[in-house]
């Protein structure tokens, strides 16, 4: 019997695990008012961005994308979209009333924070009414994107929270679902492996293109990646060569077939393992993951990394029982008695997919509670 989870069903047939009314920045010079909106209404959650005020061509389409890709996201019943003028939201906005679900807007010029302070907790309010009239009901698993990612690796990620993860994605993509690994860099020195599970040769070698080209462009700017990885954390961990820290960052992506490859905040056209081409450091690629749809990110940790997504709720798993003391409030799920108990990475996996139920069903996160939740887009380009 396939398992189901209790979600919020979306106008445009998507699932969402949070019901949230986003309150997004179009501009940096927003960011104040988008906060202040969201911590004075219930509901709300703040997306703030750096930047797009000077960005131009397809930097700044990239960062449109984004900001729309966050609002698009199932977890976000309605959008409040906060810009400094009518040209550069309307950008946003169209993007985003594609899905069906409401879209707001309020503005800064011409009568400046107050007003729009005061237009947009309006707004908001109205928005956060409606949206608390849904009720959750049965979902299949099939209706889930998930992210899986890892950071502040050391010895137990590859060994342990990887691999646990891993057999969590194999079998969320058993019942139909979607699995998005990403992090480009973390597949230097084994990507060849990873190409092997490519469906065909378009894949592979889109695959391979996007993890050579970003090593490519490392050494134009004078990077060795493979010198400069892994990185110190990962030393201090037991980590020693690039082809030891790709080889468990790989683990989280499970054994199932790379049936896509998707460009930075895509979604993801078709069910299965999409790999999304994306920077590893753990703010920018969770904002990626979650512009791409995913409703929940899995963040392998081995020494510690406490953010979370702002959209997608983040769940820590750990393997390291020292990490699992010093930082007992930032780990979600124990992963520690693989190594500890002798414990089999199967069986923690399945106990990690029936948590995944839950937290799809409502259970709330360390990094949603303490809210240790952030959003960075990437760069493409310099600022005019």
């Amino acid at each position: 019997m396939a398992m189901t989870f209790l979600g919020y069903r979306r106008e445009n047939d998507t699932v969402g695990v949070r019901n949230w009314v986003a309150v997004i920045s179009v501009m940096d010079n927003c960011n104040p008012v988008t906060r202040t909106i969201a911590q004075t209404v219930s509901g709300c959650i703040p997306v703030t961005t750096l930047f797009v005020r000077g960005q131009f061509g397809a930097d700044l389409d990239f960062a449109y994308e984004s900001l729309a890709g966050l609002g698009r996201n199932p977890n976000v019943a309605a959008v409040l979209l906060v810009g400094l003028e009518d040209s550069s939201t309307e950008e946003v906005a169209r993007r985003i009333r594609t899905t069906g679900k409401p879209v707001e807007t309020v503005h800064l010029q011409p009568n400046g924070t107050i007003d729009c302070i005061a237009a947009g907790t309006r707004k908001a309010l109205r928005l956060s009414l409606a949206a608390s009239r849904a009720r959750r009901e049965p979902c299949p698993v099939s209706s889930l994107v998930l992210g899986v990612e890892c950071g502040g690796s050391d010895t137990t990620s590859g060994l342990s929270c990887n691999p646990t993860i891993g057999r969590l994605a194999d079998r969320v993509i058993e019942e139909g679902g979607t699995i998005i690994i990403s992090e480009t860099s973390e597949f230097i020195g084994a990507e060849h492996l990873f190409a092997e599970r490519a469906v065909d040769d378009a894949v592979r070698d889109a695959f391979v293109r996007a993890v050579r080209g970003m090593e490519s462009l490392a050494i134009t700017r004078g990077v060795d990646m493979r010198e400069s990885q892994p990185s110190p954390d990962n030393k201090r961990g037991g980590l020693t060569t690039v082809e030891e820290k790709a080889l468990g960052a790989m683990a989280k992506a499970g054994s199932s077939p790379l049936v896509g490859v998707l460009r930075y905040g895509e979604a993801p056209g078709k069910k299965g393992l999409h790999f999304m081409d994306a920077p590893a450091a753990a703010v920018e690629n969770l904002s990626a993951l979650a512009a791409g749809g995913c409703q929940l990110t899995f963040f392998g940790t081995g020494v510690g990394n406490p953010i979370g997504s702002m959209v997608a709720p983040t769940v820590k798993v750990c393997g390291n029982v020292n990490t699992l003391e010093s930082m007992a409030d930032n780990i979600d799920f124990d992963a520690s008695g693989i190594l500890e108990k002798g414990q089999k990475i199967s069986d923690v996996g399945d106990r990690l997919y029936a948590y995944a139920m839950d937290v799809a069903s409502g259970t709330r996160l360390s990094s949603e509670v303490l809210d240790i939740r952030e959003t960075a887009i990437s760069r493409f380009a310099l600022s005019l």
